[in-house]
């Protein structure tokens, strides 16, 4: 109720202020940044807009104004001047320093008191669910357990609590709910078969479980250092730009060379005036699927650059680095890298391209069959492509085109080893809880159990597929 109505006092005080030359008076701790509606100690009267119009941070988890960046905080837009002298607005409508009314009303809407800002923990809790349907044109594609795949599916759930434990510390915590393969388990005579009890079951895991620090370094207040189980250096950067996760996973994960969360420590940070920024985890490296099975560590690194973060049209502009780096064991190398170019506009455009290279144990290997070339198996070395865009209809605003294309191949140095995939379809944004996705996926898979130079063994754990797909994404 308190800040409800501190958002109606501070309208009132604008809407008045704008015609009488009047600004709202709020008071800033410059050590934190934080606007407060009340003096105190310490506190600094502003005036807005002013003094600090165009320069406003929000923390969307918590609706909390500062005048300093950092931590989750996102500028705070500072809406369109006033238009030209060829379509003045009279100054009933302008606010002070050239700005709407709605802009000023817009910058401080969520200024806290100080009852809601000393209050820790606060907490947020919010869903996400990813629910679909496929149909098989070629009828030949089945689950491992024979099942066909015209189906209705729950394809993947998540449940995220995030907590503010202090304005410097915050945590989540996200498990992660998806059906179990249906695997069986070979017990007694050869060729005899039990079904596993939980086969086709739904499990519920543990995907994030971390507490960040943030805020905590003057020197450099954009420095973010987590602990725990936690986002990839990779994957949650490219899905936050691709924004399809629900029709299907990236091309280094789709190709199972890497999981989308580790166990380790993470820091990231910003590159100054708005130039990109990196992130960089010293992890077990095995993902958040199975435990550590060895004493070595892996490393993944990423460095974003904005070239041209200027203006509008030229910053959404990037390229970006990536090395995921270690060993297995003693044995099996674990290195990938990934080069990208990318460019998006707002939310009307996103082009981007990316190649990936990767040294190591491949899922696509039988290793059984490589008794006299060991080397071989444990450095198969890989490369390959993916071009991936969507278009939002400017007539239509919420449905927007998408389509992509895979190309990998899983053994560079043998022939018959590549994969090709198309994803192509229409999305619907109902609103920002819900989206429809119409998806079709067609899959090109070598078959990989001819011999080859390296003496043959390759079995591919794609077959020929061609799929219609609806997908709905509904979270909160």
């Amino acid at each position: 109720m308190l800040k409800i109505f501190t958002s109606a006092a501070l309208g009132l005080l604008i809407v008045l202020g704008a015609a009488t030359g009047f600004c709202a008076e709020l008071y800033e701790d410059p050590s934190t940044g934080q606007l407060y509606t009340r003096p105190g100690e310490g506190r600094t009267q502003v005036s807005m807009p002013t003094e600090k119009i165009g320069a406003l941070y929000e923390d969307p988890d918590t609706g909390a104004v500062y005048t300093k960046p950092g931590g989750n905080r996102r500028p705070v837009a500072p809406a369109a001047p006033m238009a030209s002298s060829a379509d003045e607005k009279s100054s009933e409508e302008a606010g002070p320093a050239g700005y709407s009314t709605q802009a000023f009303s817009d910058a401080v809407k969520h200024v806290v008191s100080d009852e809601e800002a000393a209050t820790f923990p606060k907490m947020k809790l919010g869903g996400e669910a990813y629910v679909g349907y496929s149909y098989d044109f070629d009828n030949e594609s089945v689950n491992t357990d024979n099942t066909h795949r015209n189906k209705f599916s729950l394809n993947r759930g998540y449940i995220n609590l995030k907590a503010d434990l202090t304005p410097n510390v915050n945590a989540r915590i996200t498990p992660d709910i998806t059906r179990l393969d249906g695997t069986t388990t070979v017990t007694g005579a050869p060729g005899a078969t039990v079904t596993t009890a939980n086969k086709g079951d739904f499990e519920f895991r543990l995907k994030y479980y971390y507490v960040a620090f943030h805020d905590f370094w003057d020197l450099y207040p954009s420095l973010k250092v987590k602990l725990g189980q936690f986002e990839g250096g990779w994957l949650d950067h490219e899905e936050g730009l691709w924004t399809y996760r629900i029709q299907g996973t990236m091309l280094v994960e789709r190709e199972k060379f890497m999981d989308s969360a580790n166990l380790g420590v993470d820091f990231q940070g910003k590159l100054p005036a708005g130039y990109g920024e990196w992130q960089a985890n010293f992890v077990n490296g095995e993902g958040y699927h199975k435990d550590e099975t060895s004493k070595y560590k892996s490393i993944q690194a990423r460095l974003t650059i904005n070239p041209l973060p200027g203006n509008d049209y030229t910053k959404g502009l990037e390229l970006t680095g990536f090395y995921f780096g270690g060993k297995e064991d003693i044995l099996h190398k674990r290195d990938r890298m990934i080069a990208f170019l990318g460019y998006k506009y707002k939310n009307a455009l996103f082009v981007g391209g990316e190649y990936l290279w990767t040294r190591g144990k491949d899922s696509f290997v039988d290793p059984s069959l490589f008794a006299t070339n060991p080397a071989g198996v444990n450095n198969v070395k890989g490369g390959g492509f993916s071009l991936m865009g969507w278009y939002r209809l400017p007539f239509m605003e919420p449905v927007r085109l998408m389509c992509r294309y895979d190309n990998f191949d899983h053994d560079t140095d043998s022939p018959n080893n590549t994969v090709n995939r198309y994803i192509y379809g229409v999305s619907y944004d109902l609103n920002k809880y819900v989206t429809f996705l119409v998806d079709g996926e067609r899959t090109v898979a070598r078959d990989y159990k001819t011999a080859t130079t390296r003496g043959g063994g390759y079995t591919s754990s794609y077959k020929d597929e061609n799929f219609a797909k609806v997908d709905v994404l509904v979270k909160f």
